[in-house]
């Protein structure tokens, strides 16, 4: 949402409808919230979400859309691309670089907003296919950009070699997530042990950048 065009009333309006949206979502989940639930925590009037937000789907939309933009920021400083105009910082070990980026995708997966959105995709989605097809875009899609990106960025300075920087980025992110995007959705209330999330990752990234070949000189 760009607040200057509509006024900071305004905006003050659709961020507090945008916020209340995000809770009850998360609280109570996509179905069982009503537009005079989100009204009541925000306040306003409904003219005023109808006007920029169109109905819950709507809403629904730019709060996902917000979502995955805030997500895609985080991973600005270490994944830098023609898109995002930043430059990463060349004197971090690429190694610490990637952990440090895998570790940013699998706290997002963790967030219960990601949950909540992922989990009402997955009920919604027939009903609404092209809010998935946003999603895949403005999410996903996009995260595996910003590898690609850092990819042709290590190569480029001679860290790794991939012939395809677009595959490598998608066996990277289904490689570092593993089984905890399906973990999220089906136990969403199970505690997240951090300190073996970042184990998993910090072995996922060793083994992505070194294989699992032998040391040459122990070929035979």
């Amino acid at each position: 949402m760009d607040g200057t065009a509509m006024g900071v009333r305004g905006w003050t309006r659709c961020r507090a409808l945008l916020d209340a949206a995000a809770v009850l979502f998360v609280e109570k989940g996509y179905a069982a919230t009503s537009l005079s639930d989100v009204l009541r925590e925000a306040g306003g009037s409904r003219t005023t979400l109808y006007k920029h937000f169109g109905d819950k789907d709507g809403l629904f939309r730019a709060m996902m859309e917000e979502h995955c933009a805030r997500v895609l920021d985080g991973m600005a400083s270490d994944a830098a691309t023609d898109d995002a105009g930043g430059v990463a910082d060349e004197a971090v070990d690429p190694e610490e670089r990637l952990i440090r980026i895998a570790l940013h995708i699998t706290a997002s997966l963790t967030e219960p907003q990601t949950t909540a959105i992922l989990r009402t995709l997955i009920s919604e989605g027939s009903r609404v296919p092209d809010l998935v097809e946003t999603f895949v875009r403005v999410g996903p899609e996009r995260t595996r950009e910003r590898m690609a990106g850092c990819f042709r960025d290590l190569a480029a300075a001679g860290h790794i070699r991939v012939a395809d920087p677009e595959m490598a980025a998608q066996a990277f992110c289904g490689m570092v997530t593993g089984n905890l995007l399906m973990e999220r959705l089906i136990l969403p209330g199970r505690p997240v042990d951090a300190a073996a999330v970042e184990s998993y990752v910090r072995a996922s990234v060793r083994l992505f950048l070194r294989g699992a070949a032998p040391p040459q000189a122990s070929r035979r």
